[in-house]
């Protein structure tokens, strides 16, 4: 590695990686999900617009959220609420 670049941390990491794939009323999510290390959020990957996010059970309330971060309309986004909300935190 060149010393043009300063690398603050570089560690490999055993982790499990759950995949949900849902057909919605308007087209069809796959997700990957993994649990973050130090807090209760989740990472969540849209697999298929290649976005991701680091979500918390509050960050599905919020309003707003789901529709930036996932590119998503707001119907679009509440079906993920719902389906998403319910697979990871209940």
């Amino acid at each position: 590695m060149s010393n043009k670049f300063k690398v603050l941390e570089d560690q490999t990491a055993q982790q499990d990686v759950r995949y949900i794939s849902f057909m919605g009323n308007f087209r069809r999510y796959d997700f990957a999900i993994m649990d973050e290390k130090e807090s209760d959020k989740k990472l969540v990957i849209d697999l298929r617009k290649n976005r991701f996010a680091v979500l918390g059970e509050d960050d599905f309330k919020e309003e707003g959220t789901i529709e930036h971060t996932f590119h998503v309309t707001e119907i679009e986004a509440d079906e993920l609420r719902e389906f998403l909300g319910n697979a990871l935190y209940k």
